[in-house]
């Protein structure tokens, strides 16, 4: 199972004295959990189904804490960092190490802290089971986290209690179960996409061009053998850049989101790299729209998916596939999200969806678009970070959208070959604005 990862850098470049000092860190870390998240300190976890939400767990009134960690790092400085772009490889392997699987069946914690202390700043790991909840609850966790220790770091005369955020699997889930539901259930439709996908996924694996789309198409005998695994790539597009990309949404498709229009121009630098007929595309779904989850930040692990003719995406005009995302996703009513996740207690089900993640010679293109979570909003009371990353171990194909800075623009975690990496940075909608470094 995996975890939600995020890596907080505070710079310290002035030496300012009691910077983020750690036993306030921890005291208040403990206090905003207990209230906000209080799922993560569960001693037992039990699986009654066969994925997230049907865990159930054990909390007691006076549970053992997480770890939590303090460590010191002379070799690494946020200055570096900064310059370089955060680059993993001037990251501290404290933080940027931290394993993000866990199995909290078998005893794996719910949820670590790390701090690294540096010349200059501080860094913060923080991980959370998917068990407990998804990025959007971790989000709203730090914010609520930080305003509870800058009350003490401030010496504040009102000292800043913790509120219950609504946000953990256990209040989320019986509640979008309960939907009622919907006139014309999408599972079967759904489901027979991903029968459709995996089949053409398992045929891939037989053909002679299983290797094309994920990994090199080099033929030259001579050359090095590649990694089995494609490396995941973080292209970041500046708060200019978006800006940019915005005004010609604007002009092409009115009222598509930002996201869904670079989601298209992904789908399109996927599907022009596959020797398949047919590409696919999903996009997470929230029900945030929905008065009653209005403060759920997150996407319950589910996606809804479509196929198109390859050479149909190729040939489509960016604006117009990204009006084909944008429909698809706002089609979805919370009772249709509802009757999907309520079938996730159907093994054949998650098999076929365990399929057609896992495999890596699928054609397609999976976005979770986290673009607007408040990671920026977290302050101790010393500023805003200099840089919130978010490490993922995610699936070929997968595209996760994350805030690059708090001055606004979009990092995408992407695990491809460096063949779509090509058309994505020759891509005429992207082209000028987008940067792009390996992160794994």
């Amino acid at each position: 199972m995996p975890r939600c990862a995020v890596h907080f850098y505070f710079h310290n470049p002035d030496q300012q004295a009691g910077f983020m000092e750690f036993d306030i860190l921890r005291n208040t870390f403990i206090q905003t959990l207990r209230t906000s998240l209080p799922l993560a300190l569960a001693t037992r976890m039990q699986m009654t189904a066969f994925t997230y939400g049907g865990l159930t767990a054990s909390i007691v009134d006076d549970p053992p804490l997480p770890p939590i960690s303090k460590h010191t790092d002379d070799t690494r400085t946020v200055r570096r960092m900064i310059d370089a772009d955060f680059a993993p490889s001037t990251q501290p392997p404290v933080i940027f190490g931290i394993p993000i699987q866990c199995n909290p069946l078998v005893g794996d914690p719910l949820v670590t802290l790390d701090v690294v202390y540096m010349a200059d700043g501080v860094g913060i790991g923080l991980t959370f089971s998917h068990a407990v909840t998804d990025m959007g609850g971790v989000a709203r966790f730090c914010v609520e986290w930080s305003r509870v220790a800058r009350s003490h770091y401030t010496k504040s005369a009102t000292e800043h209690k913790p509120c219950v955020l609504n946000n953990d699997r256990s209040w989320f889930w019986p509640c979008i179960c309960a939907e009622p539901s919907p006139p014309t259930p999408p599972f079967v439709t759904h489901l027979e996409a991903l029968a459709t996908a995996t089949d053409t996924c398992t045929h891939a694996d037989s053909s002679n061009h299983s290797n094309e789309l994920f990994e090199s198409a080099d033929t030259d005998s001579n050359a090095e053998p590649r990694a089995a695994r494609s490396p995941i790539y973080r292209m970041s597009i500046s708060a200019h850049g978006v800006a940019h990309i915005g005004s010609v949404r604007d002009a092409v498709c009115p009222g598509v989101s930002i996201p869904n229009l670079i989601s298209a121009a992904l789908w399109q630098c996927i599907s022009v790299s596959s020797p398949h007929p047919t590409t696919y595309f999903a996009a997470s779904l929230t029900a945030r729209t929905h008065p009653t989850y209005a403060d759920y930040w997150g996407n319950t692990s589910t996606m809804k998916y479509m196929h198109h003719e390859t050479h149909q995406v190729c040939r489509m005009p960016c604006a117009e596939l990204a009006r084909v995302i944008q429909q698809n996703v706002a089609s979805f009513t919370p009772a249709e999200f509802a009757y999907i996740i309520n079938q996730y207690t159907s093994e054949s089900y998650l098999q076929k969806l365990q399929r057609f993640v896992e495999n890596d010679k699928a054609p397609r293109v999976m976005v979770s678009n986290m673009s607007r979570l408040p990671v920026y909003e977290t302050d101790f009371g010393f500023g805003r970070p200099a840089k919130v990353c978010c490490p993922l171990d995610v699936p070929h194909g997968m595209a996760a959208f994350f805030p690059r800075s708090r001055s606004g623009g979009i990092d995408i975690y992407l695990r491809v070959s460096d063949l779509v990496v090509q058309n994505v940075v020759n891509h005429e909608l992207l082209k000028d604005h987008i940067t792009v470094i390996v992160y794994e």
